[in-house]
């Protein structure tokens, strides 16, 4: 969050950090979800077919020296952090039939469990496939024919047979959704978030809780509530979510759809702080704001903090999206080793080089970051805008009304994550 980011319990992150990160390349969502790719087995060094000229039931089989139509496979997003393939070339997708044993077949015109897979990375580039119909792998098990039929059939990733490589069909690169959380629960995926309790910074206002009053999952999103009520000294309690030690992620894309409520003094934010913050302390770790806002409905912000250009940031800027920040928005960064862009509904707000960000001190955004979710209540960088001293700092008393009468509160429908590949 922009301004000044006091030291906030250090044993909440470290706590959060002792869970062990899951870093870019070990997520099983981590699937090219939108593209259409071929599948190579290790097994055999030959790529998986779906030939339904041998039948209409015929086995996916890993015994062809290229790739044609048979070979392609559209990966489609099922839900829930798994993914469906359709061949190609006949439109039906993939399925592990366990009245077959577990072999995979390409005949459904729809997909329903048999037809839904974990793509779940292995390291070196390759992949394993778990499927939903009995939560076993995809085996190119040689001792089931020389023609390596695929069955669904081993508990584990053993070796080669369960091992494949993947390519994208036609090259040119784009982006490849690495992770999301859809929020489509009845609560917070605790692989995905914790929430942070112990933070009290920048002269805030809030208690953070982990009281489903402040942070709920309900009907497609989650709602981090500000309610009036004392709590721990403070005059407000709210919610927010650290993604820290679970999920983490290098150079690339990251989005949110959001919409906020509208009050000065209200700061709810989505950003990011470095994972090492615990070894090198904040700024050092790096910090981006991909989204801010102090209670106007008619603008945004973003921001950078680092060593030489942290607080009062010079890497500042403020957006102005298409229609109020109390509609839904889509709040989206991307950053690489050259320079790190702002988009607001797919239009590109803000790009700054990392020439610029070398100008006030050293570039500390090619390592992994987790996400952060909240909503503040008061603080420096609203009373940098309002000026209210009373009756809260950083909240004038229509907004300390407005949250007694009515909480208040940040939707997020979404969080996603991309690499470009």
């Amino acid at each position: 969050m922009a301004w000044k980011l006091e030291s906030a319990a250090a044993s909440n992150w470290m706590l959060a950090l002792a869970v062990g990160s899951l870093l870019v390349g070990l997520d099983a969502a981590a699937a090219p979800v939108g593209q259409t790719i071929w599948l190579r087995a290790c097994s055999t060094q030959q790529y998986v077919s779906a030939d339904q000229n041998l039948g209409a039931t015929a086995p996916l089989v890993a015994n062809r020296t290229t790739v044609q139509g048979w070979e392609q496979y559209q990966v489609i997003d099922a839900g829930g952090g798994l993914i469906a393939l359709r061949a190609s070339e006949s439109g039906l997708f993939v399925s592990a039939d366990t009245n077959l044993g577990g072999q995979l077949v390409a005949n459904r015109t729809t997909f329903q469990d048999w037809e839904r897979f974990e793509w779940v990375e292995i390291g070196n580039g390759s992949i394993a496939l778990k499927a939903r119909s009995n939560g076993l792998f995809v085996s190119a098990d040689l001792n089931q024919g020389a023609s390596a039929p695929l069955y669904a059939i081993r508990a584990s990733v053993g070796g080669c047979w369960e091992s494949f490589t993947w390519g994208a069909i036609g090259g040119g690169g784009g982006w490849v959704q690495l992770w999301s959380d859809e929020f489509d629960g009845t609560s917070v995926n605790p692989s995905n978030w914790f929430a942070n309790t112990g933070v009290h910074v920048n002269s805030e206002q809030q208690q953070y809780t982990s009281s489903p009053n402040n942070i709920q999952v309900s009907n497609g999103t989650l709602k981090l509530i500000a309610r009036r009520e004392w709590n721990n000294g403070y005059p407000f309690t709210s919610g927010r979510l650290e993604s820290a030690g679970l999920r983490e992620f290098g150079h690339g894309r990251i989005e949110a759809r959001i919409k906020m409520p509208v009050g000065p003094g209200l700061w709810p934010a989505f950003w990011l702080l470095g994972h090492n913050i615990n070894q090198v302390g904040w700024p050092a770790c790096g910090e981006l704001d991909i989204l801010e806002n102090v209670g106007y409905s008619n603008w945004t912000s973003g921001a950078l903090h680092g060593p030489g250009y942290s607080g009062n940031t010079p890497i500042f800027q403020q957006f102005y999206p298409s229609s109020p920040v109390s509609d839904w928005h889509v709040y989206r960064t991307e950053f690489s080793s050259s320079d790190i862009k702002w988009y607001i509904d797919g239009a590109l707000m803000k790009t700054v080089t990392r020439a610029e960000v070398e100008r006030y001190g050293p570039w500390v955004y090619d390592r992994p970051f987790f996400i952060i979710l909240n909503l503040a209540v008061g603080g420096v960088m609203p009373h940098g805008y309002n000026g209210a001293t009373t009756p809260y700092y950083g909240v004038p008393q229509s907004t300390a009304d407005l949250i007694g009468w009515t909480p208040q509160q940040m939707e997020v429908d979404w969080v996603r994550v991309y690499q470009w590949r």
